[in-house]
């Protein structure tokens, strides 16, 4: 009798059909993983089947995604084959909105160390942002209770997806919940995102009040906010935190990084200035900012010049570390 493959010889079966050509055979491969007890086996399948956007499998990926909301904790550890069965429904743009519902508020408690942990929190962050685009009716409503869920990264995608919405009434809810507060400083991060993507002009005036706060994870949050905008006018606000007289060395730092990560010309230009005049721990962290853009040679070769000029061997240590040529 012909041993029967392991666990891990039939997810490396499996994990080959990304290599293969599209066909009839390969979809019913899939067809055949998803409905799999395995959950990590239907989890492989689901991903591929996403990353093919194979439409025609939405139906059984459904079916498995209800199969696996029985007994979840059993059959479902850590929601894997839940999680990656969204993400494929909702990258092939497919209306499952009774799935994402469910989704949204799942709540899985598994054994831990001392306890239990809900290990749904990914899930219902997928799936929110998935609802986002399908926009059921009562969409406000299930934002809103997001956005006050135990797990942050709940909230965070709830942020994120009232700024995709952008309406005045999402808008609304993110200044609500920024002057509010949030205990994490990312999750205040995403929903200033959010209030940038949805009325821009609030949300700079939002973002600069949390810049001017003597609290550091605060401001480091409101400056992740502005670079992600990728917004001129974020560097504005952000070159006025650094002229205040007074700044604490982990928020210049934020502040930096942040004009780096927009990759606009009139930041870099900035943070090039900062490099050539500022004491050496200061233009560190302004060179460390730039290497984000690394790749190109035209600025290598502007800070090349500010290093022959320097002659600080810390600046030209980490130059030459972080820009190899």
């Amino acid at each position: 009798m012909a041993k029967r493959p392991s666990l891990e010889e039939r997810l490396a079966e499996i994990r080959l059909l990304r290599n293969r050509e599209p066909s009839p055979e390969l979809t019913a491969s899939l067809k055949t993983a998803i409905a799999d007890r395995s959950n990590l086996i239907a989890a492989t399948a689901a991903e591929i089947a996403g990353e093919r956007g194979l439409a025609e499998l939405a139906a059984p990926l459904e079916a498995a995604f209800a199969r696996f909301l029985v007994d979840p904790v059993r059959t479902d550890k850590l929601c894997r084959a839940k999680l990656a069965i969204v993400k494929a429904l909702d990258g092939m743009e497919h209306d499952a909105e009774e799935t994402f519902r469910k989704s949204a508020t799942h709540v899985q408690q598994e054994p831990v160390w001392g306890g239990t942990e809900d290990t749904a929190a990914p899930l219902r962050a997928a799936a929110l942002l998935a609802l986002t685009r399908v926009n059921p009716l009562d969409l406000m409503t299930i934002l809103v209770e997001a956005l006050v869920d135990p797990e942050k990264e709940v909230r965070g995608a709830a942020a994120q997806a009232l700024g995709a919405v952008g309406s005045q009434a999402a808008a609304l809810l993110l200044r609500l919940k920024i002057r509010l507060g949030d205990r994490e400083p990312e999750v205040l991060s995403d929903c200033l995102s959010g209030m940038l993507a949805a009325d821009l002009p609030a949300g700079l005036e939002l973002a600069r009040e949390r810049l001017r706060s003597n609290d550091v994870p605060t401001g480091e949050a409101a400056a992740m906010a502005l670079a992600r905008s990728r917004r001129p006018e974020a560097f504005d606000a952000l070159r006025e935190c650094w002229e205040r007289p007074i700044l604490p060395l982990p928020l210049k730092e934020a502040v930096l990084l942040a004009m780096g990560m927009l990759r606009l010309p009139a930041p870099t230009d900035f943070l090039l200035r900062v490099v050539a005049e500022e004491p050496p721990q200061v233009a560190s962290l302004a060179l460390a900012a730039l290497k984000i853009q690394a790749h190109d040679s035209r600025l290598r070769d502007r800070l090349a010049e500010i290093m022959a000029e320097r002659k600080s061997p810390e600046l030209t240590s980490r130059f030459a570390r972080d820009f190899p040529g």
